[in-house]
């Protein structure tokens, strides 16, 4: 069963973490025998976002993990891991924007408090990194076997009280959800409580939910993009 819904994420524990500084690369995780890869971003043409998923090696490994921990008849679906920081600051837009249009009546501290439950500030501060922007962090979903999606209670990225985890959806995508749950925690990944697609390995983030003092990841560029930098 699924836990308890959880308290709300203060971003600002970020401080209490030592910087990650592994060099683990990032690696391309295309559709496979483990998983099918719908960089859903790039598909909706948001401007920045990229063809692939890229995520760091160790993240990779567990993924595959994951995808062989879930029952019969899902499979896993990644939608979405490193992203650039532009990308990253149009999502928080995006979904600050929306909180803010669906009540006028809030403040500026409340949409802002609103929007971090799902979205992060883009940063690419070594201490206080947007986790997709450490290459630990994915969003995933399940599909059956066929290769269609199914209903996990609440679209991915819906800012809205569906999103958390152990929200009280219909007993069907409840099921699911402890599906992936399972299976990713099984691997050594960790939930962000109020978004039930979005796991961490290695960041700030998995190292503040798994009581670890130190994250293993910092921010991190795509080996091209490091290359046209030092060009």
């Amino acid at each position: 069963m699924l836990t308890e819904k959880q308290t709300a994420l203060d971003w600002g524990v970020a401080q209490y973490i030592s910087a990650g500084t592994s060099e683990e690369p990032l690696v391309p995780a295309i559709t496979c025998e483990h998983w099918t890869a719908q960089p859903v971003d790039f598909q909706n043409g948001l401007a920045g976002a990229l063809p692939e998923i890229w995520v760091r090696k160790g993240v990779y490994d567990r993924l595959v993990r994951a995808a062989e921990a879930l029952p019969r008849g899902y499979r896993l679906v990644l939608l979405d891991g490193w992203r650039p920081k532009r990308v990253q600051q149009f999502l928080f837009d995006n979904v600050r924007r929306q909180i803010e249009l669906e009540d006028p009546s809030l403040t500026e501290a409340e949409i802002d408090r609103k929007t971090l439950l799902y979205a992060a500030r883009a940063s690419d501060d070594p201490v206080r990194p947007s986790p997709h922007i450490t290459g630990g962090a994915i969003d995933v979903t399940l599909s059956d076997e066929e290769g269609t999606i199914l209903d996990m209670g609440g679209a991915f990225d819906e800012a809205s009280e569906k999103s958390w985890t152990a929200a009280p959806v219909p007993a069907a995508p409840a099921e699911r959800r402890e599906h992936l749950l399972a299976a990713m925690q099984h691997a050594g990944f960790t939930n962000l409580p109020s978004e039930w697609w979005h796991y961490d390995y290695g960041n700030w983030l998995w190292a503040w939910y798994s009581k670890k003092s130190s994250a293993l990841y910092g921010p991190v560029e795509r080996p091209s993009d490091q290359k046209e930098a030092a060009g």
